[in-house]
């Protein structure tokens, strides 16, 4: 049997070691990944040798488990706030900095009930113990701890190639000649990053669904991106360490809202005529002047509802662009990313509908199973976590969030009464899934390798 001579010289070095991994017979044989690929490939093909990965993973806490593993998890120190007395829930966000999901997890979690903006447990909730704590520190990670950012993952995959019975008897002889008729692989050629023709594809099925597509700045007032959406001036969202103020301009003209400045400066301290009690506080329009690199692209949504008048109902849109936040940079978090923000606006509208627009877009973009987890945010009620099935790994991913605006967002904004359904996913968690990664910053790498190896994709 003819063997090309890189092939040859593999299978030597399988005859003296018996197996060899691909990363050791790189340093054997001084050749790159691709030539000793291709040999293998060849030998595989010959019955000479046989192949098998193995994939090792490796898990640790993030920046946030480990503040969980030093303080306690938000929903527990929550519990712990309203045992000592603190139970109003501007109180509760006040004093913890991821107040809002303190208060999501608590109430999935079936440990507190709302009543007038007052937060009391319930008897699961007196005898609750923090066992998310408890197992981040004995490393006992579950699904959730990676959905919350609490753990990071990575996997590292390695071929071992093993020489069969044949591969060690059969006669062999090196070919040194050139086959002029051998086949030829097909040549590398141009194609369109994977990350942007997965957003490109995102595009094209809101628009096959109806929706209208609608921009905005990235600049944008903190009236805009907070105040519009019903977020309190002293929330912890609003602060530097989560969000990128400008220098210059530092603040916009507010006034070319016109009533709406003033209907959502009312909603924040009474309520307005919403039926709401707002949040009780005396509401600074200097603070909703202040610049912001947009932290969402439901700021674009907000913008988008100002424009609406009744008889444009009911309408459809969609955005996808790039949102800002002041993120520590690790597998699963950039301080700028993509987001797919949408909105549906009418009189006759219910979750029922939100849940359908969702279920039909993802199965449009190739996902077999996707669910709506109940969960909270400050300016949707009902509010839905939408998560995916991963059939590679056998868990439930987060998406993003959506939910039907609340009252006090809807009628500052539009001046009449009507429902609104919205969402904001996340198009990088669509990608890694197409691309197999496990680390978001390889979506902005432009590896060569990556691109080349990531089929064009195409919904299945």
């Amino acid at each position: 049997m003819e063997l090309s001579p890189k092939a040859y010289d593999l299978l030597m070095l399988l005859r003296d070691q018996n197996e060899v991994y691909i990363d050791e017979a790189e340093e054997e044989l001084g050749l790159p990944h691709p030539s000793v690929n291709r040999a293998a490939l060849e030998l595989e093909e010959g019955g000479l040798v046989e192949t098998e990965e193995e994939a090792q993973v490796t898990e640790e806490l993030t920046d946030k488990g480990e503040e969980v593993v030093k303080s306690g998890s938000p929903e527990f120190r929550l519990v712990e706030l309203v045992r000592g007395g603190d139970s109003g829930v501007g109180e509760i966000q006040t004093e913890l900095e991821s107040g809002d999901v303190a208060i999501g997890k608590a109430r999935q979690r079936g440990w507190i009930d709302i009543q007038d903006g007052e937060v009391s447990l319930t008897e699961k909730g007196r005898g609750a113990e923090d066992e998310v704590r408890a197992e981040l520190e004995d490393q006992s990670f579950r699904d959730e701890h990676h959905s919350r950012g609490l753990v990071s993952s990575e996997t590292e995959t390695n071929r071992r190639i093993s020489v069969t019975e044949t591969g060690k008897n059969v006669d062999v002889e090196r070919d040194e000649g050139f086959n002029a008729t051998a086949p030829a692989t097909t040549p590398v050629t141009g194609k369109k990053h994977f990350y942007r023709q997965i957003i490109d594809e995102a595009r094209r099925r809101w628009l096959e669904m109806g929706f209208q597509e609608m921009n905005g700045d990235y600049a944008v007032s903190s009236l805009l991106n907070f105040d519009a959406l019903f977020t309190p001036q002293d929330h912890p969202a609003r602060e530097l360490h989560d969000t990128f103020y400008l220098e210059n301009p530092r603040e916009s003209d507010t006034t070319r809202f016109g009533d709406a400045a003033e209907n959502i400066r009312k909603v924040h301290e009474d309520g307005g005529d919403t039926g709401s009690r707002g949040w009780r506080y005396d509401w600074d329009q200097k603070e909703a002047a202040r610049n912001v690199l947009r932290t969402h692209t439901t700021a674009v949504s907000a913008e988008k509802l100002l424009e609406l008048d009744e008889e444009d109902l009911p309408a459809k849109f969609f955005g996808i662009s790039r949102a800002f936040r002041n993120e520590t940079v690790d597998a699963t978090h950039l301080p700028e990313f993509y987001q797919s923000d949408g909105i549906v606006v009418g009189k006759e509208l219910s979750f029922r509908d939100l849940k359908g627009y969702l279920e039909e877009y993802f199965s449009r973009m190739g996902f077999g199973e996707i669910r709506v987890v109940p969960t909270y945010y400050p300016y949707t009620e009902m509010s839905a976590e939408v998560q995916f099935y991963n059939d590679r790994d056998g868990e439930w991913y987060q998406l993003g969030g959506s939910g039907m605006f609340r009252p006090e967002v809807v009628e500052p904004l539009l001046g009449f009464e009507a429902t609104v359904l919205a969402w904001g996913l996340g198009i990088g968690r669509i990608a890694m899934n197409a691309a197999e990664l496990s680390d978001i910053r390889e979506l902005y790498r432009n590896d060569i390798e990556t691109i080349e190896e990531t089929e064009v994709w195409l919904p299945e």
